[in-house]
This record gives structure tokens, sequence and C-alpha cells, in this order.
């Protein structure tokens, strides 16, 4: 029974033109977000590895200088692409993808392609996961609205009920019927999406993390499933019903980002760049001052109470003990951002577009936590040429006493800084960061089954 019903309505939503062309239309788009976004991809992953080797080959290359001289030269090292990214690329757009790892300052993340972006930029990237966050409830609208209220206005349902048919069996034909219709178009989408990861060198986790976005997809497409169904089913008429759904999805995809990215803001406020920095550079000051204190006698920076056989000691001083107050800082940063994004996630269960959005990042490896897994190596980077550089300095520099600048260390010195080499977290890593995200869509998913049931169930006594 509960497959003649499914069949049936697919039968009059392939009859009635609304499959072919909305449907039509949702899987040009997505087809189209994926071609451009495997040649974005291609096209970024070339030139960051290109500029990763050829940057490092510079670093190679210097001739014998003084090793402070080429510890402000630095390197940069470029945040690759994972291979999911072509699918949602999250924040990527916004928080840049370079760093420049140069002597005594942690830098922020550089050249973000939103700064060089139209005003189109606002209305979001015409991505595949765009489309099935904003574009597939609208979709599942537009197909099942009048799924029960159209057949009441015209008496089926009433006749339907009078034969003895559960409406738990027509709540179920129904959804499988909109399942169906989904599947038509997207089952192609994800084998094109799979090809296109795998050519993208995504492998077993890459395509791990791809079935537990699927899973994440398919929780929220079925989230809304119900709840047009259930409204459908509640609503006095298809009129009804179609505002109803369509208020829901303007509260779920326009009105629900940008409260709740107000409202996180307001209770995690973050700093502004002048407060930060100004902040940072206090600190720095006073645990610099308090080590130049124990170790020198004095907090003049660079006088003559610090002779020049001991400046590569001052210089490792320095630099060592600015790492604990980067390191506080820039956490209780991250904390703030990390705090927000839980604050815009937290109504996920009432709007699913929150959860998913969270989760569809963060299984394509383009979220704030695969961020900061970088930054947190590229520092890491810095921090190895910065004491290389320092030890070296102590141990050839230091030692000539006044003729400390003349020591130039030879290229075999810079052949011991590694080149930098990022592996991006596994997907059980990034599942377990957006656990929540995870249960509130799952938590949604119930709650739009049991309203849609309950809807269904009073047709009966109608």
């Amino acid at each position: 029974m509960i497959m003649l019903v499914a069949f049936k309505d697919l039968r009059e939503r392939l009859r009635d033109g609304r499959l072919y062309w909305a449907g039509g239309i949702v899987l040009i788009l997505l087809m189209t977000a994926l071609a451009v976004g495997y040649q974005h991809q291609r096209e970024a992953r070339t030139e960051q590895a290109a500029a990763q080797n050829n940057d490092y080959q510079d670093w190679l290359r210097q001739d014998a200088r003084h090793p402070h001289d080429a510890a402000h030269q630095g390197m940069h090292v470029f945040k690759p692409d994972t291979a999911l990214a072509l699918l949602d690329p999250g924040i990527n757009p916004y928080i840049g993808s370079t760093i420049w790892l140069q002597a005594h300052r942690q830098s922020e993340v550089k050249f973000r392609p939103a700064q060089d972006a139209s005003g189109l930029q606002r209305f979001g990237d015409l991505s595949a996961a765009w489309i099935l966050q904003a574009l597939g409830p609208l979709l599942v609208i537009v197909l099942g609205f009048n799924a029960f209220s159209g057949e009441r206005e015209q008496g089926i349902l009433r006749q339907t009920l009078s034969l003895g048919v559960a409406p738990w069996r027509l709540l179920w034909g129904k959804a499988a019927a909109l399942a169906i219709s989904l599947s038509l178009l997207l089952v192609p989408a994800a084998a094109a999406a799979i090809v296109a990861t795998w050519l993208a060198g995504g492998r077993g986790d890459a395509l791990l993390r791809f079935g537990m976005l699927a899973g994440g997809y398919a929780m929220y497409l079925a989230t809304f499933i119900f709840i047009t169904l259930g409204v459908s089913a509640a609503a006095r008429s298809s009129r009804v019903a179609i505002t109803v759904l369509l208020a829901i999805w303007i509260a779920n995809t326009v009105i629900a980002p940008r409260v709740m990215a107000e409202l996180s803001r307001g209770l995690y406020p973050s700093p502004t760049r002048l407060e930060f920095n100004q902040a940072l550079q206090d600190d720095l000051k006073a645990t610099s001052d308090r080590v130049w204190m124990q170790a020198f006698g004095t907090t003049e920076r660079w006088s003559r109470d610090v002779p020049l056989n001991q400046w590569g000691l001052a210089l490792k001083l320095d630099d060592q003990s600015s790492y604990v107050v980067y390191d506080r800082h820039f956490g209780r940063l991250w904390d703030t951002w990390q705090h927000q994004q839980t604050v815009q996630e937290s109504m996920g269960w009432l709007m699913p577009l929150l959860a998913v959005r969270a989760l569809s990042a963060a299984m394509a490896g383009t979220d704030f936590a695969h961020h900061r897994s970088f930054t947190t190596a590229a520092e890491q980077q810095r921090r190895v040429i910065q004491d290389i550089v320092s030890a070296d300095l102590v141990a050839h520099a230091d030692t000539l006493g006044h003729q400390h600048f003349s020591y130039h260390a030879s290229p075999s010195l810079w052949a011991r800084v590694p080149p930098f080499q990022y592996q991006p977290p596994t997907a059980g890593w990034a599942l377990h960061q957006t656990r929540l995200s995870l249960l509130m869509l799952g938590a949604a998913l119930l709650l739009s089954l049991a309203f849609a049931w309950r809807a269904v169930a009073r047709q009966k006594a109608l």
C-alpha cells in the first residue's frame, strides 16, 4: 500500500511537470556548481603547490648571510584545499590561505578571495552545498505542498480514508514519493561528486567524509519532507500550505542565519584589530621586560648592558617567551570565534539549516576548526625556523664577541629547516568536532516526523 501511494504521487508529479521543471533547474545548478568547483580547485591546487615549492626553494637558495636576516625573510606557507572543498568552500573565501612565517611575530592569514569579489559575493557562492541548503528545501516544498491539501480539496483524501487506508501508510507513501523524486535528481549529482572527489585526489578519508556529508544532507532534506507533509495535512487549503511553508523556508534560510550571527556577536564580542594588537603588544612587552630583567638585569633593549656576545641569547629568550603570549591571545581570540559558531549552531534543532551548514563545512574540511588546525601547524613551523636560527646565533655569532654581525651562516643551515607539510585532521576528528550538529539534525528530523504524524493522524477524524 505504501508503494502504491508513492508511485501514484510520483506519476502525478511527472504528469504536471513540476518534477521536470523545478527538479531540472536544481539538477543543472548542481552540475554547474560541481564543474565550477572542480575547475577552481584544480587551478588553486596547482598554484598553491607551485608557490609552496618555489618559496621553499628561495629559502634554500639564500647565500651565506646572518641568520637573523634570514629569519626576517622567513617563508610563506599555503593552506591546501581539501578534496571536498569543491562541494562546500565553507569559510575559505573569507579567511585567506597564505601565512608569512616571519621573525618575532605570529602573522594572520592573508589574501582572502572575498576581498577581490564583486558585490554579488553577498548573495553567496554557487556551490553544491549552498544549492542543497537553500534550494533543496524549496524544491521539496514545490513538489509536496499540496500532497494532502490538494487531495482534500478534490475529495480524494476522504475517499482514500474511507477505503480503510491507514493515515500512517499515506504519510510514508507520500514521503517515499518525495524521497524518490529527490533521488532521481540527487543520485546523478552524487555520482558526479564522487567522481570529482576521486579525481581531486580524494581517497579513503575523503570518501568517508563524503559518506557522512551525504548522510547529513539526507537527514536535512528528510526533515523538510516531513515538515512539508505535516503542513500540507494541517492546512485548510493548498494556498495556506504553500504560504506557511514559504514562511518557514524564509525563516530557515534567510532570517535564522542572520539573527543567530548577530546574537553570537552580542554574546561573545570579538575585539577589534586595534584592541587585539594593543593588548598583544602590551603583554609581549611586559613578558619580554620580565625575561630581560631576569637574564640581563635591564629592560632597555639592545643597550650597552647587553653586550653583542649575548645578542643571540637575547633574541632566543625574547622569541621563546613570546610563544606563550601568542598562544594566550590568539587562543582567546579563536575561542571567542568558536563560541560564536556554537551559538549560531545552537538553534539547529529548530532551524536545521544552521546544523547542516556546520556539519557540511566540517566534513568538507572548510570550517573554522580545520582553519585553526592549519594556523596552529603554520605557527609551529615558524617556531621551528626561529629556534634553529636562534640556536645557531648562540653557538656561532655570540662567540665572536663584537664581531657578532660579521657572522654569516652557510646555506647548510637553511637546509636544516624542513619543508612545511600540513596533514589535515581525519574524518573521525571532524565528526567529533561537529557531533552536536549531527545530534541536532537527528532531533530536527524526529520533531518533524512527530509533527507530520500528528497532523496526518487528525485526517481520520475530519
